[in-house]
């Protein structure tokens, strides 16, 4: 894909519904007992993928007006493909892992890569029976008597989390997380409105076991999407978003501490934003920031080469287990289009001002090809990226962005 630089962006739009909402939603909708309602889901690659999964262990799900409709409270021994989604792997293994069902969860090339190790020993500590290739994907799951711990996470994720508060629903005794370092809190917000016995008090999360009784849930649209068109607006003109998730605001944040002509008209835990050029100053990212804007976090860096001065992101180091090394290899690409930037073994060091352009590789990486179409379009030469339909994973209509 042929990447022009942009001179002036003006649009009004609305993001692709939330990917990790869609997933959990459908995942609870499959343990629950009853009808799960999800309007406006996000339907394409791993969302697609959570919802095929949920099926094929027994859930019923149909389609009516835009809605996603899932009947759950009744599991069947399968084998499911994960695709490229870690987040439906690991909800799935703890949401699996205490319910008397064998099932096999495999993915793609690119998944199967990833670790899975910190999720297999976090679950086998309550009692649950995995096997896998040397912490690897397949995992195959043994439905055994789980029993709750008290969790803290050697590292920050999301998405272990969630899968130890989901076998936590189906284990003896009070689960309890205390995270060091606070993850988003899609799973716990969306377990209270599945009727789970939760709550969260001073960074610690406790979880008594307990049945889901099936919900409604209304699908924001998704703030690590819109992150594109803003940047894209910030440096070169503006834009008009409908309906984001604010739940997770942190990138909102960020933005406008550094400068960022950002207006908020909120409803709820929604908004529509305004964003306007705007001079922005060179930051550092590190700590609970680096953990809150972590898939964001190669886009940043891709705007920093566009600002004048030196940019510090570390403390990332979550970035090394994602569909690529997402620290290598966004440096490899910032780095061929003529930045100054150095790599980390937790981030980078960015020293910006203007950025040349040239060739990315995306490494089948949805949010690796992303920044380095924005990079490029930011760029004064522009260029190119080998792969554009792994985009289809979060954001299907993408490359609209450059028409």
């Amino acid at each position: 894909m042929r990447i022009k630089p942009i001179k002036e962006f003006n649009r009004v739009l609305t993001p692709p519904p939330d990917k990790s909402i869609t997933i959990r939603a459908a995942v609870m909708g499959m343990l629950a007992h009853g009808k799960t309602v999800i309007k406006n889901p996000l339907l394409s690659g791993d969302a697609v993928a959570a919802i095929n999964a949920v099926g094929t262990l027994g859930a019923e799900v149909e389609f009516d007006r835009g809605r996603l409709i899932i009947n759950g409270g009744k599991m069947i021994n399968a084998n499911v493909d994960a695709r490229n989604s870690a987040t439906t792997m690991r909800l799935l293994a703890g949401a699996l892992a205490g319910h008397d069902v064998t099932a096999t969860i495999t993915g793609d090339n690119s998944l199967c890569r990833r670790s899975m190790k910190a999720l297999i020993d976090a679950l086998t500590d309550m009692g649950a029976k995995i096997e896998s290739k040397n912490g690897f994907a397949p995992l195959k799951i043994t439905g055994a008597s789980l029993h709750g711990i008290d969790f803290v996470p050697s590292l920050p994720s999301a998405q272990i989390k969630g899968a130890v508060l989901l076998a936590g629903l189906n284990a003896s005794g009070k689960t309890t997380v205390a995270e060091r370092i606070k993850t988003r809190s899609h799973t716990e917000d969306m377990l209270k409105t599945f009727g789970a016995d939760i709550k969260t008090e001073n960074g610690i999360i406790e979880l008594y076991p307990g049945k889901l009784v099936g919900a409604e849930v209304n699908v924001p649209g998704d703030i690590s999407s819109a992150a594109y068109p803003i940047v894209l607006a910030l440096k070169k003109g503006f834009c008009y978003i409908k309906d984001v998730g604010t739940s997770r605001r942190e990138l909102i944040d960020f933005l406008v501490s550094i400068g960022g002509n950002i207006k908020e008209e909120a409803f709820g835990n929604r908004a529509d934003l305004e964003v306007n050029r705007s001079e922005l100053k060179p930051f550092t990212i590190s700590g609970q920031m680096a953990t809150a804007l972590i898939d964001e976090l190669p886009l940043l860096a891709a705007l920093a080469c566009t600002i004048e001065g030196e940019s510090v992101i570390k403390d990332a180091g979550a970035l090394r287990n994602k569909e690529c090394d997402r620290i290598k290899c966004t440096a490899l690409n910032l780095r061929n289009m003529g930045a100054e930037i150095e790599e980390l073994k937790d981030g980078f060091v960015i020293k910006g001002g203007k950025l040349r352009g040239g060739n990315a590789h995306a490494y089948s990486d949805h949010r690796m090809a992303m920044s380095m179409a924005i990079a490029n379009a930011l760029s004064f030469e522009g260029g190119t990226v080998d792969d554009d339909k792994c985009v289809e994973i979060s954001y299907p209509y993408f490359w609209e962005l450059f028409v």
